[in-house]
């Protein structure tokens, strides 16, 4: 049996894939570690005992080594206590029974090919026996003799493998080794001249001079010194380089932009957001995750990039960064980017832990963050589930991140896409004072933008909602207003997932079923990651006569985004409803009972299915309060009974599914 030990970074052992070994002290760990880190070599009892009982009486230092030995041999599983070599005078491990990645290192450093080099810096995950806690004097000496000894082979792998990469012309490859060795030694100016050289390759200005300013102020505050001729010379020729026009940072003490970076995100007339995807770093052994990670970030990418109220920055533009110390504010300014999503994976026992982070450049805040654990073996089965999982939280959670930073700001400042944010929030808030301040704010964002299909959509949405619990008065002016404007935003943006579900909601009112449906699938199509699609998906498929489709939309909905607005429960529940699940749909619907005007009227019905219509009375007397305000106010046309309104808010294509809906209401006391 083969032993994996891990000596960079933290301790770990494994027997092959298997969880790792138990070591019952610290002591039996600090000897392993000890004889591991040169396999093979004989090492006396007496400098043993020295090392870790230096502080005891020779009698008693060798007997704690004995006890320590048996306890390691009795730690280590049956197949691999061969590897354990006790003779008289000396203890050594054998080489055959083990696989140490620090011996790995250095002889992968002393081969010295470009292929090598990258394995030893893959390997090289932190210092030696990183956190390991005090075993005595000796042993901290030998531990912190070795880690200078390590740090600087690991140093010069890192160098020899970026003058490779400069000869080579791999220049993302470079910036990362560059921003290692910085990581390093921040004090290394020729680093900082080849990191300066790399980003003026790239026409990243902003960047190449924005490592030029850290390097003066570096040397300024350590060293009391400015910097040498030559990197002034560098930077001068950066300038030569400065397009006239270029765009200045207004945190950067003067350092210029890049013209890609000033576009990037800031030139879309809407305003709405962009974030930059990392690779997900991998925490354990580089060579066992490090393609899960970025397979994940490129699903992740992909997935947001189908959201039109996003502009995304791929991983394959954010290799440079990868596996490098770069806050998210130095992510910003090269990329023009607001947000930076990161995340690492961690192998724990025989699963893996994923987690993602979401920051703001501009401040550095994390705005969110979450984790995800799953079977080593289950990976790739469940990945999809963990980008969509992630997708739907990141998208709620930066448009709510926007909302808030709308207040420090002044509404003439606000661009189209916020203003519908804000239009959004409006909606969620019952009332028609409410709806009317919604429909201000899409109103605003279409004279400033008329060619933004967003505002459209949202102004859609304020009418549908007026209508169905305020205004039933006016449904003659739907199709003409709701219909109209939804139909107006496809033509403007064919792609947009929400202008086709927003065109399904009108045209399912309208009583065109299958028109309705065939947006509404579109919609998922172009974005079925969407939560707030599958949510009208939630009641929209199953009023079109799809229960079983919009039980699983509904789900997904409220899976995917579960910090989620309450009338995501009345759309699921609708749907659970409809398919006869009336004990999850009064579970659904009852985290928020008042989300819908008819909310307490589907859970009142499904409690008379389950023959308990009085624990449904209250919801009926909601209900019936409603009614008769709008009725007092002249909302509603004289006559016009609680399920007729009901049974028109929710106009169900099958005649069965109908009687069913209006079955349940009578039997909770509607009329």
């Amino acid at each position: 049996m083969l032993l994996h030990v891990s000596l960079l970074g933290r301790f770990d052992c494994r027997a092959g894939t298997n969880d790792a070994l138990v070591f019952p002290t610290r002591k039996v760990r600090a000897l392993f570690a000890y004889l591991a880190a040169e396999p093979d070599r004989k090492h006396g009892r007496d400098r043993l005992a020295g090392l870790l009982w230096g502080d005891k009486p020779d009698d008693q230092a060798r007997a704690n080594l004995r006890k320590t030995l048996s306890r390691l041999r009795g730690s280590l599983p049956d197949a691999a206590k061969g590897c354990l070599a006790a003779e008289a005078d000396t203890v050594a491990v054998r080489t055959a029974g083990l696989a140490v990645d620090m011996v790995q290192f250095r002889t992968l450093a002393a081969e010295g090919t470009p292929a090598a080099l990258e394995r030893a810096a893959a390997l090289y995950r932190g210092e030696l026996l990183e956190g390991f806690g005090d075993c005595g004097e000796a042993f901290g000496d030998w531990r912190d003799a070795e880690c200078r000894r390590l740090n600087e082979t690991y140093r010069e792998v890192l160098q020899r493998l970026l003058d490779h990469h400069l000869v080579t012309g791999g220049i993302d490859r470079a910036i990362q080794v560059a921003l290692k060795l910085l990581a390093l030694d921040p004090l290394q100016e020729s680093v900082h001249r080849d990191l300066m050289r790399l980003y003026l390759y790239q026409d990243r200005m902003g960047a190449a001079l924005d490592q030029y300013a850290q390097c003066r102020d570096l040397l300024a505050r350590d060293l009391g010194v400015e910097p040498s001729p030559e990197t002034e010379r560098m930077r001068a020729e950066l300038l030569r380089n400065v397009p006239a026009k270029t765009v200045l940072h207004p945190e950067r003490d003067g350092v210029p932009m890049s013209e890609a970076a000033a576009r990037h995100g800031k030139s879309d007339k809407t305003g709405r957001p962009s974030v930059a995807v990392l690779a997900f770093t991998p925490s354990g052994a580089a060579d066992e995750t490090s393609h899960i990670g970025s397979g994940v970030a490129e699903d992740i990418a992909t997935e947001l990039g189908r959201f039109r109220e996003l502009a995304v920055i791929a991983p394959a533009t954010t290799l440079i960064y990868s596996n490098a110390p770069v806050p998210p504010e130095r992510v910003g300014a090269d990329l023009g980017a607001d947000y930076v999503l990161a995340g690492g994976l961690r192998q724990q026992d025989d699963g893996l832990r994923i987690t993602v982070r979401l920051a703001e450049t501009e401040t550095g805040r994390q705005v969110w963050a979450e984790r995800y654990d799953c079977a080593k073996t289950e990976i790739f089965a469940v990945q999809d589930d963990i980008v969509r999982r992630v997708v739907g939280n990141l998208v709620a959670h930066i448009e709510q991140a926007r909302i808030d930073s709308l207040g420090h700001r002044e509404q003439r400042d606000w661009q189209a896409y916020e203003l519908c944010l804000r239009g959004w929030s409006a909606l969620r808030r019952p009332g028609p004072d409410a709806i009317r301040e919604a429909r201000g704010y899409f109103q605003r964002a279409v004279k400033q933008d008329p060619d933004f299909a967003r505002a459209y959509v949202g102004l859609a949405m304020a009418h549908i909602n007026d209508w169905a619990c305020y205004s039933w008065n006016y449904w003659a002016f739907i199709p003409k207003e709701a219909l109209g404007l939804a139909q107006r935003a496809v033509e403007l943006d064919e792609g947009d997932q929400r202008a086709h579900c927003m065109l399904a909601v009108t045209k399912l009112y309208g009583r065109d079923y299958d028109a309705a449906r065939q947006h509404l699938l579109r919609a998922l199509t172009l974005n079925p990651n969407d939560a707030d699609v599958l949510a009208h998906a939630g009641f929209a498929l199953a009023l079109i006569g799809d229960a079983d489709k919009a039980v699983d939309a509904g789900r997904d909905a409220l899976r995917l985004n579960p910090h989620r607005p309450e009338w995501y429960a009345a759309f699921a529940g609708i749907g659970l409803f409809s398919a006869g699940l009336y004990e999850e749909a009064i579970e659904t619907m009852a985290t928020a009972p008042q989300a819908l005007c008819n909310t307490p009227a589907f859970i009142a019905a499904a409690y008379a299915h389950l023959g308990e219509p009085g624990l449904g009375a209250r919801y009926r007397e909601t209900v019936h309060r409603h009614l008769r305000y709008q009725m007092a106010r002249g909302s509603f046309p004289e006559g016009t009974s609680c399920i007729d309104w009901l049974t028109a808010l929710d106009p169900y294509r099958r005649d069965a599914d109908a009687a069913h809906y209006v079955d349940g209401l009578r039997k909770a006391g509607f009329e």
